[in-house]
């Protein structure tokens, strides 16, 4: 699709960065984030260049993402600012948990398969779908989820010890011969863990008025992760690997006292379980520890399932509610058993797997990324390039989430000023409704330049297509 100019539709939100670039950086910037959303080849520089009319060619576009003196924490801070000023002014209705509006603040990784040997960052990395190490780059995402919308909100490359120490010994001699600006910045290891925990202590409320909970899958569960969302007056809720060790607690929340415990792992919980679950009919082991000794049927988000809480310990992390879980297929048989565990005792079974359901919006995210925004597609040679590809392929999700919410809260028009009912609900009906409207922009620009007297094949020999 070739793309003629800044389309109206995107351009408010655009502008919101144009303090952060120069006027050359600023075009770029634009005709990048709309290559990525109107595209549908791969989303390679070359490819995305090469539609825009009168635009760089892909070197320019290189330097732009590799070398170009803009600051990526700047970008940053800017992306969450006009999150948080947007979700303020649109005002989404949030999910009630426990009697209060609450928001979702979600961490994963995600892995991208690569070729090449010699681009820098890639590593061999455990990928758990496949049970093997794969060459690959690596990311820890955050993601941050409102009602039925869901953001990217941040992304950080990860790298193993060893690799780090290898791409600093290429670095720190060819720096030395760079002057002082041109000079590329050394990488500091952090880990996984390191990396959601930063993330955790520098995230600041998007409003106010909301709850937020820090979900996260059985990897991230830890001490550290746990300590910076109390600092944070952030709850948290995760899933148990089965070979965590949890102490049952017959605990009397008005005194604190501890009546009886039990110490065991996970899997040995729901050996107990496995010969009464077979028959339909599952018992409930320990039930001095469940505040309802009994299964529960939950009805989430279209799903039928059923639930057991306790009372329990982890160490390191402190005293928690520890839920296990079973879904109804279909065909009316139940899936296996899932241990989840949260800070938050009061919550009932039902809540904490209404909770935890939320934390499939950054499976969305992800895919979403990268069957429709390119977040896979691009290889380059530095990891600057290859960071700030994922940020915009990351940030076009965010702005298109935000086009779907301002359309849904009757706050979007188009050029002519007619307001837009709907943009969709997923990510690709919101990019099809942006493609649409840059066919409407070609479409002007076609019409203006019959207007002066240009032929079809003067017109396309502008736009790079074949007459």
């Amino acid at each position: 699709m070739p793309l003629v100019t800044v389309l109206p539709i995107l351009q408010p939100l655009l502008l919101a960065f144009a303090a952060l670039f120069s006027k050359p950086q600023q075009r770029h910037f634009d005709n990048y984030i709309q290559g990525l959303i109107v595209q549908d080849h791969r989303r390679t520089l070359a490819g995305m260049s090469r539609h825009v009319l009168d635009g760089p060619d892909a070197s320019a576009w290189d330097r732009f993402v590799t070398t170009a003196p803009w600051e990526l924490p700047a970008l940053n801070d800017r992306w969450r600012a006009l999150l948080r000023r947007e979700l303020r002014r649109l005002k989404p209705q949030g999910k009630q948990i426990g009697g209060k509006q609450t928001d979702f603040l979600l961490f994963d990784d995600t892995h991208h398969l690569r070729t090449g040997q010699h681009l820098e960052g890639t590593g061999y990395h455990w990928v758990h779908t496949d049970g093997r190490t794969q060459w690959s780059h690596s990311l820890v995402l955050g993601a941050y989820r409102t009602g039925d919308y869901t953001f990217a909100y941040s992304c950080t490359p990860y790298l193993r010890e060893a690799d780090v120490a290898r791409l600093n010994a290429v670095r720190e001699p060819e720096n030395l011969r760079r002057e002082p600006r041109k000079r590329r910045p050394l990488w500091t290891f952090h880990s996984k863990v390191d990396q959601v925990v930063a993330q955790i202590e520098a995230f600041q409320p998007l409003r106010s008025d909301r709850a937020v909970f820090v979900l996260m899958d059985s990897w991230y569960l830890n001490q550290r992760i746990v300590r910076a969302a109390r600092q944070k007056n952030l709850d948290w809720c995760s899933c148990l690997k089965s070979n965590r060790v949890v102490e049952l607690l017959d605990l009397s929340l008005e005194t604190g006292e501890v009546r009886q415990r039990i110490r065991l792992t996970v899997q040995e919980l729901l050996e107990q379980l496995a010969p009464t679950a077979l028959l339909g009919q599952p018992g409930v082991p320990c039930p001095w520890a469940a505040p309802l000794p009994a299964w529960q049927t939950v009805e989430a988000e279209g799903r039928t399932f059923r639930a057991l809480a306790y009372r329990a310990r982890r160490e390191g992390i402190g005293v928690v509610q520890l839920v296990l879980v079973q879904e109804r297929y279909r065909s009316g048989r139940w899936s296996p058993v899932i241990a989840l565990a949260t800070n938050r005792l009061d919550l009932t079974a039902g809540e904490v797997v209404s909770v935890y359901l939320e934390r499939w919006g950054i499976e969305v995210v992800i895919r979403d990324a990268k069957q429709h925004l390119g977040l896979t597609d691009c290889q380059m040679e530095r990891l600057e390039g290859t960071v700030r590809h994922w940020i915009f392929s990351l940030l076009s999700q965010a702005l298109l989430t935000l086009l779907r919410l301002q359309a849904d809260q009757g706050q979007l028009r188009t050029p002519s000023g007619q307001a837009v009912a709907s943009v969709g609900r997923t990510l690709g009906e919101v990019r099809q409704f942006v493609k649409g409207c840059a066919l409407v922009e070609l479409l002007r620009w076609a019409s203006e330049q019959t207007a002066l007297g240009r032929s079809v094949e003067e017109m396309a020999a502008a736009l790079g297509l074949p007459a």
